[in-house]
C-alpha cells in the first residue's frame, strides 16, 4: 500500500481507497471536510457512500449495496482516516513536533 491509501473490506472484498485531486474535490463538495467527518461520525449512509465512491473512483450506485451489506460500523475507521489523508493532500498529517522530510541533508 502506498502513502495515503487506506484498505477497507467491502462486502467481503478488500478494496483500496486512493487519494487524488478528483476524490478531494468530490469529498469537499459534500460540504467541506469538517462537515463530512461529522456526518461520518453520525453514521450517515449517504456520506459514507460519497467518500467510498470517491476513493474507489466508482459511481455511488455501484457500491451502495456493498456498503449496506458490510454495514457502517466496520467501515467508519478506515473511511474517516481516508478523509483525513485527503484533507492533507493525500498523506498522513504530521504529528506535533515532527519535521517534514525535505530531502535536504
Amino acid at each position: 500500500m502506498n502513502v495515503g491509501e487506506v484498505e477497507i473490506t467491502l462486502d467481503g472484498k478488500t478494496e483500496t481507497l486512493r487519494c487524488s485531486l478528483g476524490a478531494f474535490k468530490k469529498v469537499n463538495a459534500a460540504g467541506g471536510f469538517t462537515n463530512v467527518i461529522n456526518k461520518l461520525r453520525g453514521y450517515d449512509f449517504d456520506y459514507v457512500v460519497t467518500v467510498v465512491s470517491a476513493g474507489l473512483n466508482k459511481k455511488p450506485a455501484d457500491i451502495e449495496e456493498s456498503i449496506y451489506k458490510t454495514g457502517l460500523s466496520p467501515l467508519l475507521g478506515g473511511v474517516t482516516k481516508y478523509v483525513g489523508y485527503l484533507a492533507n493532500g493525500g498523506r498522513p498529517a504530521e504529528e506535533p513536533g515532527e519535521k517534514a522530510d525535505t530531502g535536504e541533508g
